[in-house]
């Protein structure tokens, strides 16, 4: 079933043992510490894993900034929450194992990736904003994530906040682990050759 920003909030308020709200434009302390916590936790969950629905490849937009050691730089995607491999065509089958570098540039104040490869490619996680597309396990971890966050503020008590965050890390642990079952690569294909030698 999809779920909403205020199912997620309610169920970060129920794990907090406190009452839901009905709407997020309350001018509550629920409502508010909600609204104010939900995008950084949002966004600090989907850094943490490669989570298969929010995973993207595409290709990088090359800058003319330089950056010692490097020799190509690549503009960080603008909603990527964390770059996990660059790549080109004929590294695709290793991607893992290619070597990149996130800097910022002060003077053009930007993020960007600094590379080997000319024509790169990248795989990140997208900052899906769209709740419907949440994986379940997503959102439980967000709502656990979001519920430690918004312990102290709501309820005065940083071990809640603490014991919320010991549960937000056992689901992380799961759902990673679920992750990497729908992250599955065929093996590289022999030649022929090797195949009669082996």
């Amino acid at each position: 079933m999809a779920v909403s920003k205020i199912d997620i909030a309610n169920m970060a308020l129920t794990h907090l043992g406190m009452k839901v709200v009905t709407s997020l434009a309350e001018n509550t302390p629920s409502a508010i510490a909600c609204n104010n916590f939900f995008a950084p936790c949002r966004d600090d969950v989907f850094r943490e894993s490669r989570w298969p629905f929010a995973t993207v490849s595409a290709p990088l937009v090359l800058v003319t900034d330089t950056v010692i050691g490097w020799d190509y730089v690549y503009l960080y995607p603008v909603n990527a929450a964390t770059v996990w491999s660059v790549y080109d065509e004929s590294t695709v089958d290793e991607k893992d194992s290619q070597e990149f570098e996130v800097f910022f540039i002060p003077g053009s104040n930007r993020r960007v990736i600094g590379s080997k490869l000319s024509y790169a490619y990248a795989d990140y996680t997208y900052k899906v904003e769209d709740t419907s597309l949440y994986d379940p396990k997503f959102v439980m971890a967000l709502s656990y994530r979001l519920a430690a966050s918004m312990a102290n503020t709501l309820t005065g008590s940083p071990e809640v906040s603490t014991q919320l965050m010991n549960v937000y890390n056992a689901i992380l642990s799961e759902a990673k682990r679920v992750s990497g079952i729908e992250k599955r690569k065929k093996p590289t294909q022999k030649s022929s050759y090797q195949n009669s030698r082996g």
